[in-house]
C-alpha cells in the first residue's frame, strides 16, 4: 500500500513537472511574439527604396506606397497607379518615367469616384521635400494623371518631349507644379494653387493647351517661354504675377478671369515687355484682350468634396 502511495506521488510531481515546462514554453513564445507584433496594418504599407520596374505593374489601391530614392519606369514598362492609392515620397525621392505611367482614373471614365495622393512622407512637409515625377523624353502619348493630388514637390510635373494629359487634378504646395519642355500636354480642370510657379512652359515647335484651370495664389500663376501655348478659359486671380513672359515673341492669352474687369488692373498683373523695370532682356507682349468679366464658374477641379474627404 505505501509503495502504490510513493508511485501515486512520483507520477504527480512528474505531471507537474510537464505542466510547469509547457508554462514555461508558453510564456516564452507569447513574449518573443509581443517584443516583435506584426499586424495588419503593416501589410498595407508597402516600402521601395532605388527601385525599378521589371515589367508592367498594378499597384493595390488600398495600400499605401513610400518611396525612397528613385522609382523608376523603363522604356516599354507601365506603372498603373489606380484611384485610392496613396503614395508617400522621402527626401530628395523622384520617378523617372521613361515607359508609361497612368495615375488615377483612366480617361475614359466618365467621372472620378476616388482620388489619388501624392505627397511628402516627412512629418512637417514643405515645398521641395521630394523631387516629383520626370517624364524623360518618353514620346508616349497614354500617360496621364487624372483625379489626383499632388503637394510638396520641387517640380511636381516635369515633362520633357511627352504629351500626357492632366486633367481634373489638385496641384499644391510645390515649387513649380507643371514644367512643359516641348510638351503637347493638355492641361485641363486642374486646380493649381499656392505653388511658386503654377506652370512653366518652354519650347518653340510644341502646342501644349492649358485649358479650364484655377491657377490662384502662385508667387507666379504661368511662367511662359512658349508662346504657342494655348491658354484660355482659365481663372488666373489671386496670384502675385498672374503671368509672366519671358521670351522676345508676343504672346495671346484671350478669354480668360484675370480676378478684375479693368484692362489697367490685368496689365499689373502680368509681366512683359511693358515693365522695363521688372525685366532684365528684351520681350515681348501679353495680348489678354478679349477677357471674361466674371470667374469661369466651371473651370478648375470638379470634386471638392473628395478632396474635403481625403483631409479628414
Amino acid at each position: 500500500m505505501e509503495q502504490s502511495i510513493q508511485k501515486m506521488k512520483k507520477r504527480s510531481i512528474y505531471y507537474l513537472l510537464i505542466f510547469c515546462l509547457g508554462l514555461a514554453v508558453g510564456a516564452s513564445c507569447t513574449t518573443q511574439e509581443t517584443s516583435n507584433p506584426t499586424t495588419p496594418e503593416d501589410n498595407f504599407e508597402v516600402v521601395l527604396e532605388n527601385y525599378r520596374l521589371t515589367g508592367d505593374e498594378t499597384w493595390e489601391s488600398e495600400k499605401t506606397y513610400v518611396v525612397h530614392g528613385t522609382l523608376e519606369i523603363p522604356r516599354d514598362m507601365t506603372l498603373n497607379i489606380p484611384p485610392g492609392t496613396t503614395v508617400k515620397f522621402g527626401r530628395n525621392a523622384f520617378v523617372t518615367v521613361k515607359g508609361i505611367l497612368k495615375i488615377g482614373a483612366p480617361l475614359a471614365q466618365a467621372q472620378v469616384t476616388q482620388l489619388v495622393y501624392l505627397t511628402s512622407d516627412n512629418i512637417g512637409p514643405a515645398p521641395g521635400d521630394w523631387n516629383g515625377i520626370f517624364f524623360d523624353h518618353t514620346h508616349d502619348l497614354e500617360s496621364f494623371i487624372r483625379g489626383t493630388v499632388i503637394e510638396y514637390a520641387t517640380v511636381a510635373l516635369d515633362v520633357k518631349t511627352t504629351s500626357p494629359t492632366v486633367a481634373e487634378c489638385t496641384l499644391r504646395f510645390n515649387e513649380t507644379a507643371i514644367a512643359l519642355d516641348g510638351s503637347d500636354a493638355r492641361v485641363r480642370y486642374n486646380d493649381i494653387v499656392d505653388n511658386s510657379i503654377g506652370v512653366s512652359t518652354i519650347g518653340r515647335q510644341t502646342l501644349p493647351r492649358i485649358e479650364k484651370n484655377n491657377i490662384a495664389k502662385n508667387e507666379t500663376g504661368i511662367f511662359c517661354e512658349n508662346v504657342q501655348s494655348t491658354i484660355q478659359h482659365n481663372n488666373l486671380n489671386a496670384n502675385i504675377f498672374a503671368l509672366r513672359l519671358n521670351v522676345k515673341f508676343d504672346l495671346v492669352v484671350i478669354n480668360n478671369w484675370w480676378g478684375h474687369s479693368d484692362p489697367t488692373e490685368i496689365a499689373n498683373v502680368i509681366i512683359d515687355g511693358g515693365d522695363p523695370g521688372l525685366i532684365a532682356k528684351q520681350i515681348g507682349t501679353v495680348h489678354y484682350e478679349p477677357f471674361t468679366d466674371a470667374r469661369i464658374v466651371d473651370a478648375g477641379f470638379p470634386y471638392p468634396t473628395l478632396l474635403a474627404e481625403l483631409a479628414k
